[in-house]
This record gives C-alpha cells, structure tokens and sequence, in this order.
C-alpha cells in the first residue's frame, strides 16, 4: 500500500512538471495560406481578377497590391471601389463579389487541379506540428473565409481543427492575426513566443508592427522577403528540421 501510494505520487509530480514544462515553452504558430501552405497565389489571383470585373465591371488586372492598404479580400474590394467610385461597397456588392470568387474557384479547382497544391511539404509539416504538445496552430488568411476552405481542402488541410480568422469579419492584416491569437489565448496558455509564417510583404509588415516573429515562404524564390529585411526565409518546408529548429530556437 505504502509502495502504491508512493508511486502515485510520483507519477502526479511528473505529470505536473511535465505540464509546466509544456507551458514554459509554449508557441502559438500561425500560417497564411496563399504562397504560404498553398501554392495557389497564382489562381487565386487570377480568380480574383475576374471576380471583380464580373461584380463591378472594373478591370483591375494591373492593380499593385502591395500599394494597397489593406491587402485583404475585403479591403481590397473596399479601397478600389472608393477610388474608383467615391463610396464603400454595398453589402449586396460584397455577398456578389464573394460568390463570384467562390463560384470561379471551385470551377478553377475542378478544371484546373495542378493550381491548386501544396507548397512542397506544407502539409506534412503542418500536421507535425500539430501533434506536438507545446505548439498550438492558427490559420490566418486575408481571403474570405468560404474561398480559403475552398484553397485549405484542396491540399488536404482540416482547418476545423485550428483557430482559423478570415476577412469575413476583419479587414485589416493585424485584425484577422489578433482575432487568431484571442482564440488561442482561450486555451488559458501563456505563449513563449509567436510565430508567423507568410509569403506577402504585408505579412511580414503586418508582424513587424504587431511585434511577432516571422517566418517567410518564397516559393518563387523573388527574395522580396530578405529586399524587405526579413531575417528567416525557405522556399518551402522540404527542411522541415532546419524549420522546426529555428522554431525552437526562436
């Protein structure tokens, strides 16, 4: 009896220094999607594009979204129709721009399967660390949310299972990043650190502003990331160790 009580006691005092343990060193890891997880820049892009000009009759083909405010679905649509037409979209035109993207998505995904992958090892990596215990994941997206469901379930990326935030409700890079970090925050977790991964100069802008780590993705391998001053870029997660030990190290 004295041996059983003993050991039981030692077995709690492990689990609980495991658990502080754990808490110590928690990070909250966040990731975009577009250039990010998915290699679907590109299509998303073009989809885009085309959704615009099927909603508002604006060809935008040329458009620099790096010069714009808000590089969000919903800024995005928002600051080119004040400047081109002096007013904030209706909430009619909004639902209609959504659907249309929606709508050239799913039929871009159907006919057109090669633009919709993963950046090379994004999803074995994502899931790695999902089974880690002192790690907790966010997506993060500046797309709306039904279309970056539509980009996430083509890789084969579960986001229910992951604090997820989304231009359907923040406008704003930081808004949609806070709104993550809230929903892990629930978690009662104190993180050690935050850390994003990104491919868009308004990401790693987004970061420096709010304070947190970032991880850039250049899949393109442009080195836009490193002309801006980021510090940690790859091309893709084929070094998933090389990554997770920076991630560590962080």
């Amino acid at each position: 009896m004295v041996f059983s009580y003993w050991l039981m006691v030692m077995e709690s005092i492990h689990y609980f220094c495991e658990k502080i343990e754990i808490l110590s060193i928690m990070k909250y890891i966040i990731f975009d999607i577009d250039g990010t997880l998915a290699d679907t820049k590109d299509i998303d892009d073009k989809c885009f594009v085309a959704a615009f000009y099927q909603s508002f009759g604006i060809n935008i083909e040329n458009e620099n979204w790096a010069a714009l405010q808000n590089v969000t679905d919903w800024g995005i649509t928002e600051e080119i129709i004040q400047r081109e037409w002096g007013r904030s979209p209706s909430e009619q035109e909004y639902e209609k721009m959504r659907s249309e993207l929606v709508a050239l998505l799913l039929k871009a995904n159907k006919s057109q399967p090669k633009h919709f992958t993963e950046v090379a090892g994004a999803k074995a990596f994502f899931e790695h660390l999902s089974g880690l215990q002192n790690y907790r994941l966010g997506i993060a997206t500046g797309a709306w949310g039904d279309s970056a469901k539509i980009k996430l379930g083509a890789i084969g990326i579960d986001w229910s299972s992951v604090c997820f935030s989304n231009s359907d409700h923040f406008k704003t890079r930081d808004g949609i990043t806070n709104s993550v970090i809230r929903q892990l925050d629930a978690f009662g977790e104190q993180p050690k650190q935050i850390i994003y991964f990104g491919d868009g100069e308004w990401d790693y802008t987004t970061c420096k502003k709010m304070g947190i780590e970032f991880i850039g993705i250049d899949v393109r391998a442009n080195e836009k990331l490193e002309k801006l001053g980021a510090k940690y870029v790859f091309r893709d997660f084929t070094a998933p160790e090389k990554i997770m030990q920076l991630i560590k190290d962080l």
